[in-house]
């Protein structure tokens, strides 16, 4: 059964820790999850587009499958256009990763949040991953362990 899950991590001063916590939208109000989330001292993470375009290619190298990028409205037409046609070429050439990569170029540029979403297919299951943190599939610890949780550590090592 699909469900959500949030992205939070807390600063120790030595280490960044990672957590997913659920979160069922049905019962629970987005703030509150926050609110309580930071009376443990934890921050939401926000996955900025520099962090999306490193999942998309954590994804591609462990053998799934980008399924779509969700772009901005703002996003020019164009782009978003030139995107949606290398998406499916990917499958029978990992190369075209480069061309997606540069047309992408623009919004990795000061933590930008133009990609709103992406929708991957990985572990035998598809996932869509929110840049407000929010994931949403099945057996969400899984792809947040093997991974989202390697690309925020890398992107909060510096």
């Amino acid at each position: 059964m699909s469900e959500y899950g949030k992205l939070f991590k807390k600063n120790t001063g030595v280490k960044t820790h990672l957590c997913l916590r659920s979160y069922n939208p049905e019962k629970d109000k987005y703030f509150e999850v926050i609110k309580s989330a930071r009376k443990e001292g934890l921050k939401q993470v926000i996955v900025n587009s520099e962090i999306m375009t490193n999942i998309l290619y954590s994804t591609l190298k462990s053998g799934g499958i980008i399924l779509k990028i969700n772009l901005s409205d703002s996003t020019d037409q164009d782009i978003k256009d030139n995107i949606k046609a290398i998406i499916p070429k990917l499958k029978s050439d990992l190369l075209l990763f480069v061309k997606l990569k540069e047309e992408l170029e623009w919004a990795m540029d000061s933590g930008s949040i133009d990609i709103h979403s992406i929708d991957i297919y990985i572990l035998n299951r598809k996932y869509t991953i929110y840049s407000n943190g929010i994931i949403y599939g099945e057996k969400l610890e899984e792809l947040f362990e093997n991974t989202i949780k390697p690309v925020l550590e890398e992107y909060f090592r510096g």
